[in-house]
């Protein structure tokens, strides 16, 4: 976690050398996780929206544009699944005060699960070179079966809880399998809860 975190340091550092963005209200000590486009990302962005829109207007006769007001009747965006699609189920953890998306560390976990039936595929491709049949070798091999079994049961048992929104069965599933903060290996967890990713705001 604190390579990715380095390395997304040096691309923002990157990008503020070469004009592409700015910290936003800089000058004011700016504002945490917000940036500017600048002289070059401002003109980037242009080029990107001109060109989907070129894919995706232009280019099909039954799309035409139109440019919506941001501020829509509650119920228009209840009906696009706005409100009820635009959550996140975050899990903090008490000792590094650090918040994740508990879906994504279980998914994480079961990713490592793939990565060890991938290196036990390899090493017999390995052992047994061009008479290797994989197909064979995955549907038989014991250590390898386990692994995706056990990759399966997981990710089918996440997307399940998700879908019944029973945050209690996220965290339990989080604490049985023993998963630990990336950063410190704590495993002082909160309970799960329902981000909604959208702003209020009043009109008038």
């Amino acid at each position: 976690m604190t390579n990715n975190e380095d390395q997304f340091k040096r691309v923002i550092s990157h990008a503020k050398e070469y004009g592409y963005i700015f910290a936003s209200s800089e000058i004011y000590d700016g504002l945490s996780a917000v940036y500017d486009y600048a002289q070059n990302g401002v003109e980037l962005k242009k080029n990107i929206r001109d060109y989907w829109w070129r894919s995706m207007v232009y280019m099909h006769q039954n799309i035409v544009g139109i440019d919506a007001s941001i501020l829509m009747h509650p119920t228009t965006w209840k009906a696009s699944g706005h409100v009820d699609a635009f959550n996140d189920p975050l899990i903090d953890n008490k000792d590094s005060k650090k918040r994740y998306r508990a879906d994504v560390l279980v998914e994480d976990y079961a990713e490592k699960l793939n990565i060890k039936a991938q290196k036990e595929i390899a090493k017999a491709k390995k052992r047994f070179g061009d008479a290797f049949d994989e197909a064979q070798f995955v549907a038989t091999n014991e250590r390898v079966l386990r692994y995706k079994n056990e990759q399966k049961t997981i990710l089918e048992r996440l997307a399940r809880s998700l879908e019944t929104e029973n945050l209690a069965d996220v965290k339990a599933l989080i604490e049985e399998l023993g998963i630990a903060d990336p950063d410190t290996g704590s495993k002082n967890w909160t309970d799960v809860r329902q981000f909604n990713l959208m702003f209020g705001t009043k009109l008038g």
